[in-house]
């Protein structure tokens, strides 16, 4: 009967240190989850880190240096910054936008004129580029709706080289970004003065420039507004007087074709072409 007694206390003793292990186990295992939980909690409530970035605190214009009045601060966080942005007022102040910035939008460098560019007009030509003014009327500025940053189409309406039709009109560039009206580089309202006879100042290549000093001094510019996004170029054939009386553009000869050329036969014969026309002289001396 002792032995059954003395047998059963040891099997208590080992199921009861079994549980206080067990419940030990427990308890660690409790205490590090929980740990855990407080970490993830007081990670989610820590504030996001993030980072100064210059913004825009008014609308910037092209050719117009900044100044300290112009800068905002705005803080991001370090993921939704490109490498572009500037972050301190000194990168920023004294240069001149390339382009008009709005309000609040992010100051990247790509957007701003070489600090060594200079300021005004001289600081926003692209690389490459010239800047050259045209004298237009106000009916050929679009009523004065064009403004620093445009996109227009130059039509040059000149004498043709055709003297039946007269003068004729082409596309002579497209696309061309404008730089300023008058003396404004961005900003502020057209003026009267402006619609009344505006000067436009044009971003073109050297080549460009050429065509159009040229094109100006043979005949009458007019510029055609185009939107902000279209920068596409597409197919003209310019226009005639003789299209505009009704003539049937499929039958109209070209330059070219209407250029008198002369052919010297073997004998001596001229045949003379000129458009449908052919006609033959001789080139011998009447008389002989």
């Amino acid at each position: 009967m002792a032995r059954r007694q003395s047998g059963g206390r040891t099997q208590a003793a080992v199921f009861l240190g079994v549980s206080v292990f067990a419940a030990a186990v427990a308890a660690v295992v409790i205490y590090y989850v929980v740990q855990g939980y407080q970490r993830d909690l007081l990670t989610a409530q820590a504030p996001e880190e993030t980072i100064e970035v210059m913004v825009a605190g008014v609308d910037l214009h092209p050719g117009r240096t900044i100044v300290q009045a112009d800068l905002s601060v705005k803080q991001l966080p370090p993921d939704y910054v490109p490498d572009s942005v500037l972050r301190q007022p000194e990168q920023v102040i004294g240069r001149v936008p390339r382009e008009r910035v709005l309000k609040g939008d992010l100051i990247r460098d790509e957007r701003l004129a070489d600090a060594e560019a200079g300021v005004g007009l001289n600081a926003i030509i692209p690389r490459g580029m010239r800047a050259i003014a045209i004298a237009i009327n106000g009916s050929s500025a679009v009523s004065g709706f064009i403004n620093p940053g445009n996109y227009v189409d130059v039509l040059a309406t000149v004498p043709s080289m055709d003297r039946e039709n007269g003068v004729e009109t082409v596309t002579l560039l497209q696309a061309v970004t404008v730089l300023a009206v008058n003396n404004r580089l961005g900003g502020g309202q057209t003026t009267s003065a402006e619609r009344a006879r505006p000067s436009v100042t044009l971003a073109v290549t050297p080549e460009q420039a050429e065509k159009l000093t040229h094109a100006a001094n043979s005949g009458s510019i007019t510029l055609s507004l185009r939107t902000d996004i279209d920068v596409t170029h597409v197919t003209t054939h310019g226009a005639m007087a003789s299209e505009l009386l009704g003539a049937d553009k499929e039958q109209r000869m070209t330059v070219s074709e209407w250029r008198e050329r002369i052919v010297k036969q073997q004998d001596g014969t001229l045949i003379i072409i000129k458009g449908p026309t052919v006609r033959t002289e001789s080139s011998k001396p009447a008389g002989r």
